[in-house]
């Protein structure tokens, strides 16, 4: 009696492990049906736990459809710059121009001279710039890469301060080191060893044309989803980097609310996105649960409000 007794609270317990986190329960649909109804436009919310999709709600699109990421796509950036320094390709501590001495053979040693992990964590100094390229006629990603890498450091190094600048350079090293177009790189970086198609980069889209790797990643809220899973140390499954990796990626390099591509905010960690018609966020609570918002829409004003509102979801 006492093996069976064993045996069965044995199997409870991996049942336990295996089941939905209580506060979901049947309303999880009903959760997410609350936050789309903050969005506007093409909208796709989904939760993630464990690896299994527990919920889902959309407006014009569903939990498969490709939609924009806006700076939801500087995580996938940096899980790809990640696994270049797990193999050894990289060095984060090296400075940039270690890697694109050709880019940078002009000079502009303010820029070239810092490492790898200041871009990662916007700590160069450099201020976003991208609106200035829209405005000045750039169209690729490329020329904004360009533009970053002749422009001049604002605030002292070491400092955080958001840019796209960053990204757009991180875009152009990881198109340097691997000698592939950026979105072949990413595919096999990150999104072929997760067994999900990944989407594509936007280089069409007149908001996101520039952004490269900063801003106009489209994918599936599903697809970004396992990713975010993949990119947490806590929960079984496949992931990206090494466990050794995965706590670099997690670890304070300069801010505490900016590490290596994940912001950490309300108790969570993610990341948010805005364009002009593009909100998203992806949310990692404590109870592991997963929550991608992705809407090619206006609302809210602020994509934090969507962070927030998945994040109190627990």
């Amino acid at each position: 009696m006492r093996r069976i007794a064993s045996v069965l609270a044995i199997s409870c317990a991996l049942l336990a492990s295996l089941a939905p986190p209580v506060f979901a329960g049947r309303n999880v649909d009903q959760r997410l049906e609350a936050v789309l109804a903050a969005t506007s436009g093409r909208s796709a919310v989904v939760a993630l736990y464990r690896g299994r999709i527990i919920g889902s709600a959309g407006r014009d699109a569903d939990l498969y459809t490709p939609l924009h990421l806006a700076s939801v796509s500087k995580t996938v950036t940096a899980a790809a710059v990640m696994r270049l320094a797990e193999r050894g390709d990289i060095d984060l501590s090296a400075p940039i121009g270690k890697y694109l001495a050709k880019f940078f053979a002009r000079g502009n040693d303010d820029i070239a001279s810092q490492p790898v992990s200041a871009f990662l964590n916007h700590a160069t100094g450099l201020r976003s710039n991208n609106l200035r390229a829209v405005t000045n006629g750039l169209t690729t990603w490329q020329k904004y890469a360009a533009q970053a890498g002749a422009g001049r450091v604002d605030t002292t190094p070491g400092r955080y301060l958001y840019s796209n600048d960053n990204y757009v350079l991180l875009t152009k090293l990881v198109v340097a080191v691997t000698g592939k177009p950026f979105s072949v790189a990413v595919r096999e970086l990150v999104w072929q060893p997760l067994g999900v198609d990944g989407g594509r980069l936007d280089v069409m889209t007149r908001a996101t044309q520039v952004l490269g790797g900063s801003g106009a990643w489209v994918a599936s809220a599903r697809d970004v989803a396992v990713l975010f899973d993949a990119l947490n140390p806590a929960s079984p499954g496949t992931k990206v980097l090494s466990p050794r990796w995965l706590a670099r990626l997690h670890s304070v390099a300069y801010a505490a609310e900016y590490r290596n591509g994940l912001r950490y905010r309300a108790n969570a960690w993610g990341h948010t996105g805005s364009l002009y018609a593009v909100r998203s966020a992806a949310v990692v609570t404590k109870s592991g649960t997963v929550y991608v918002v992705l809407s090619e829409g206006a609302r809210p004003g602020k994509s934090e409000r969507l962070f927030d509102a998945l994040a109190r979801l627990g």
